[in-house]
């Protein structure tokens, strides 16, 4: 979801004040964790605090906003960065840095029910699309096919 750098910086504001932002989910990079039109709860949290498998909300240069799962740290310009991916995305996002970190998932609101990402399943769905790389290719795969036959 692309918005104005203004925006990018007054939701940081936001959720920096009020302690978290409620966004709904568009696009199908998360998919089955998140579906369009999920409502996501991020709070504000601290770099220290990401573990893997976490899904953190971050903005790229271009004043993109995204929720994709952190997946290790790297080392860019002798700086910390943080690798994300998409659950059905190929490859991994560009390294992000500290400055662009907004926030971390607590929760998403599906159909009246909320899914809490500290549950065990959700832990363990995390642990696992991490783990096997090939999860990805099969659930872009399904997308794919499931796109194609409704267009």
């Amino acid at each position: 979801m692309q918005f104005h750098k203004e925006f990018v910086q007054i939701m940081t504001h936001a959720i920096n004040k009020r302690g978290w932002i409620e966004l709904p989910a568009r696009g199908t990079s998360m998919y089955p964790f998140i579906k369009k039109g999920d409502i996501c709860r991020f709070v504000s949290t601290q770099a220290a605090n990401l573990k893997k498998g976490d899904v953190i909300l971050f903005h790229t240069p271009h004043g993109n906003l995204v929720a994709h799962r952190f997946c290790r740290l790297v080392t860019r310009n002798e700086q910390l960065h943080y690798l994300c991916k998409g659950d059905t995305n190929l490859a991994h996002d560009e390294a992000i840095a500290q400055e662009q970190l907004i926030g971390k998932m607590t929760w998403i609101r599906r159909n009246g029910r909320i899914i809490h990402v500290s549950s065990l399943p959700s832990y363990v769905w995390g642990q696992i699309v991490l783990a096997f790389p090939m999860i990805s290719q099969l659930l872009r795969g399904y997308l794919n096919r499931r796109e194609s036959t409704q267009a």
